[in-house]
């Protein structure tokens, strides 16, 4: 059964390598190995390890061999069938279940080799030092973090998301990993290692991951603090035979130069888009470089924006992008030349309609702008770029200080007067509440031209109306990166606004599930239709008199009665914005508005092809035997009983009878580990379900569980292989189990699913429409965790029909995947058990819906079972 090895670096400092030891111990190590690397110490280690004898392994070297033979001696010392995790001596573990979560992440896809984990600095220091990180193909400098910023804490990048690369500090690999690409490449003494390794597991389509749901603390450089210039040296000898293996390969991905022209600072909208895009799109192969339209400093640690300021343009780049009013700005000069438009009315400016001729092709948020632009005169050709949400900043579990009195707290945004009516929003959360209501205001006045007007604005009418409580948030600067804080500590965000450009606070303020209470026009108008309280509205000319240009004013009375209405249903109306964030974020992701401008952005033709990317790895193309372990999956009432049966004819174990469960429902037995059963329902209980209720919510404590009882039970089996398990819910929970088999097959059992709902209902007066989408989902949720591992489907509808004729199918299916000691049983033994069911319900009558057709069609024709 598969373990894990932890391997852990040690050169001198005991102190530092004593305190990883005892911190790594008091966590959850669930079937692991410990080995020590004694890297040559000529300190206390070699003797302080041996009051760990009984718990570590250690490899000791008579001098330092460096990082990368180290660890490539502690990778050979590992149990031939562990997955492993390199350790640095500087890392303490302060989250206990760090070790089944980046088990989880290397799972939870078949491509998924390698992990790595969010970091921070020391006890003290709440920045992260590594969030996943990239190399710069010019410079060759390695950043940690994708965005180029080092961040300090704000439940950022939680989620588990694809990387370039991730620094070996700590480095989760899988064995099939290791067994595709091998180990640590000795060219290298230290640095340079791990991008190395992850660039080449990208070229055998091994994703390299970042599990977001850890959090591990790292004293850097703790080995080699002491010597001066060493480190350096290190880095300076490995950048060298790094840059003759990758530089010119990573340059030549580069699909060409990109200019974008922009501003970081004001306006809001268009510096948010540039901070978060320019990034993003020079990850996906597009060599960025970045002018500012506006005087401004831009953000000293955002490394990312920096460099693509600082390098070198072509006098016509492939592509110029501008992004900012129009009025700012000079002549776009690419060979493809590109704008991102927005109006804030339903006409937009004529500038737009002048200096269209410079471009060649603008994108706009939404139909309402395009429209707005075509109003204007606009006669180019004009494209949708949907804008997303960021998701890694933007959702409910961002750290946030909520107000000590528990007043349910509006937050409102104001940049422009006009636009932002700031006013009205103040004026009538005075008139909605009095200073005896538990409610709050606050208004986040932004840096620039305006602020000292809406200050002025707002301060006046405090002065004039007494009432509830509001607070003017000016002259406050933060980083754009903490701004989900003060989100998240609101309950409601509130807007006036007038314009109908794109507000990223109103879709960031879903994503973190709270209430939004706004204008439903413009390019808000579909969001707040679908997750808002919708203030009612009327068209007014805007502030360009003789363009006939309108905007909307949000009525008062209408603004009232929302803010009265969101304080007084806040329970409810709380909990379905945080049901429906997470659903929103996902379907409306800020790297999905990336793809897309890169598409926009090479429509012109002037950029290289997208390269080609090499197919995602999988196990099964490994040329190695199956282990023997075999898991049915397969629905209730699908006949995955009289295949357990049928395999336990052919010389695989179940386990012995007496553990095995027999029920009135199958006299013949289940062939069905009766603890394995217990397990499977004990894990569905832990959060609210059962096997007819499979709740999709998870739980990082039922996981480890099931898995520690999952795991006594299959080593009970594994003297006696070929084993095989089944249980029905094993179709919900055979992800949970992936790191505990070593190199397994998956069956699945497949019946048609109106007999099954047919069973169903006989057995459990289970309604037919009911039925069927308990056969669709324990289906998809079966196939989608075996994806990519060597498995194989058995027809039962066939088995029945023919029995001699699919139980050889199988003999030989199973002998070709190198399943060793099966043996085909007799045709009179295979008649004697696969035989007519007594128990096959009468007429019945269900019609599939279109996805379960779609299903049951690529079931049947194999298609599921090809590569995605």
């Amino acid at each position: 059964m598969r373990g894990a090895a932890l391997i852990v670096l040690a050169w001198n400092q005991w102190p530092t390598t004593r305190r990883c030891l005892d911190s790594l111990f008091e966590s959850d190590l669930d079937h692991a190995q410990v080995i020590v690397v004694d890297n040559g110490s000529e300190d206390e280690t070699a003797q302080a390890l041996a009051a760990y004898a009984s718990r570590v392994r250690v490899v000791r070297h008579a001098q330092n061999l460096g990082f990368v033979r180290g660890m490539n001696a502690g990778i050979a010392a590992a149990r031939a069938d562990d997955d492993v995790v390199l350790l640095n001596n500087d890392l303490v573990f302060p989250q206990r279940d760090w070790l089944n979560r980046l088990r989880d992440a290397a799972y939870s896809h078949a491509e998924n080799g390698i992990v790595g984990c969010r970091m921070r600095g020391g006890e003290d220091d709440p920045r992260l030092y590594h969030l996943g990180g990239f190399i710069d193909a010019h410079t060759l400098l390695g950043q940690q973090t994708e965005s180029g910023i080092q961040e300090t804490e704000v439940g950022q990048f939680t989620r588990t998301r694809r990387v370039q690369g991730i620094a070996f500090a700590l480095a989760y690999i899988r064995r099939d990993c290791l067994t595709r690409i091998g180990v640590l490449d000795e060219i290298f003494h230290s640095y340079y290692e791990d991008t190395d390794y992850c660039l080449r597991a990208a070229d055998a389509g091994i994703a390299c991951v970042m599990a977001g749901n850890v959090t591990l603390q790292h004293a850097q450089h703790g080995s080699t603090r002491d010597d001066g210039g060493f480190r350096e040296r290190l880095r300076t000898q490995s950048r060298t035979a790094f840059a003759k293996r990758w530089q010119a390969r990573l340059l030549d991905q580069q699909r060409g130069t990109v200019h974008w022209q922009g501003v970081t600072r004001q306006p809001h909208a268009f510096a948010q888009l540039t901070r978060s895009l320019v990034w993003r799109l020079d990850a996906r192969d597009l060599h960025m470089t970045y002018s500012a339209l506006a005087p401004e400093l831009t953000d000293a640690q955002d490394i990312r924006l920096q460099m693509a300021a600082q390098r070198h343009m072509p006098a016509v780049p492939e592509v110029s992008f501008f992004c900012a009013p129009p009025e700012m700005g000079i002549r776009p000069q690419g060979r493809f030349r590109v704008a991102f438009c927005m109006s804030e009315c339903d006409r937009a400016p004529p500038i737009w309609a002048t200096r269209s001729h410079e471009f060649d092709l603008l994108l706009v948020a939404d139909e309402f702008q395009k429209s707005a632009l075509r109003a204007a005169g606009v006669e180019i050709p004009i494209g949708i770029l949907p804008l997303g949400v960021d998701q890694d900043y933007a959702h409910p579990d961002v750290p946030s200080v909520r107000n000590p009195d528990r007043r349910f707290v509006f937050l409102a945004f104001a940049e422009d007067l006009r636009r932002d009516a700031p006013d009205r929003v103040v004026a009538a959360f005075r008139r909605a509440f009095c200073a005896q209501d538990d409610v709050e205001l606050i208004l986040h006045v932004a840096p620039g031209d305006d602020q000292a007007r809406i200050r002025e604005r707002v301060e006046s009418l405090l002065a004039e109306h007494q009432g509830a409580v509001v607070r003017v948030l000016a002259d406050t600067g933060f980083p754009a990166y903490q701004r989900m804080q003060l989100m998240c500590a609101a309950d409601c965000y509130v807007s006036a606004r007038r314009g109908a450009g794109w507000d990223p606070l109103a879709a960031e303020a879903v994503a973190c599930g709270r209430m939004l209470l706004a204008p439903a026009w413009g390019s808000q108008q579909a969001l707040v239709q679908g997750f808002g309280l919708a203030v009612a509205h009327r068209m007014v000319p805007s502030n360009e008199p003789g363009h006939g240009q309108r905007w909307a004013e949000a009525d008062a009375d209408s603004l009232i009665a929302q803010m009265r209405a969101a304080s007084e249903g806040r329970q409810i109306l709380l909990a379905n914005a945080r049901h429906k964030a997470a659903r929103f974020a996902q379907e409306n992701p800020l790297d999905a508005s990336a793809d897309a401008l890169a598409r926009w952005l090479a429509s012109g033709a002037t950029l290289k092809p997208a390269r080609t990317l090499p197919a995602p790895h999988r196990p099964q193309d490994l040329n190695l035997a199956v282990s023997g372990q075999m898991v049915i999956l397969g629905m209730h009432r699908s006949g995955t009983s009289s295949v357990g049966g049928l395999l336990k004819l052919l010389g695989a174990w179940p386990g012995e009878d007496e553990r095995l469960l027999r029920g009135a429902d199958n006299p013949r037995g289940h062939f069905e580990l009766a603890d394995l059963h217990m397990a499977c329902v004990r894990r569905l209980q832990a959060v609210g379900a059962d096997w007819r209720n499979p709740l999709a919510e998870s739980s990082a404590a039922a996981t480890d569980a099931f898995r520690r009882e999952a795991a006594l039970i299959l080593q009970t089996l594994e003297s006696r292989r070929p084993w095989f398990i089944k249980e029905p819910r094993l179709c919900l929970l055979a992800r949970e189990l992936l790191p505990l088999l070593t190199r397994p097959v998956f069956l699945h059992v497949i019946r048609d699913p109106v007999a099954v709902a047919a069973s169903l209902a006989k057995r459990d007066g289970m309604p037919a429409d009911e039925a069927l989408a308990l056969w669709e989902h324990y289906t998809r949720e079966a196939f989608a965790a075996s994806d990519g591992w060597p498995r194989l489907t058995i027809d039962y509808d066939a088995l029945r029909s023919n029995p001699i004729a699919v139980t050889r199918k199988l003999h030989c299916e199973l002998a070709a995947l190198g399943i060793a000691g099966l043996h085909l049983p007799s045709d009179a033994a295979i008649g004697e058990w696969i035989r007519p069911d007594a128990n096959t319900p009468g007429p019945f009558t269900a019609s599939l819906s279109a996805s379960q057709h779609a299903l049951l069609e690529a079931i049947r024709s194999g298609s599921i079972l090809e590569r995605a």
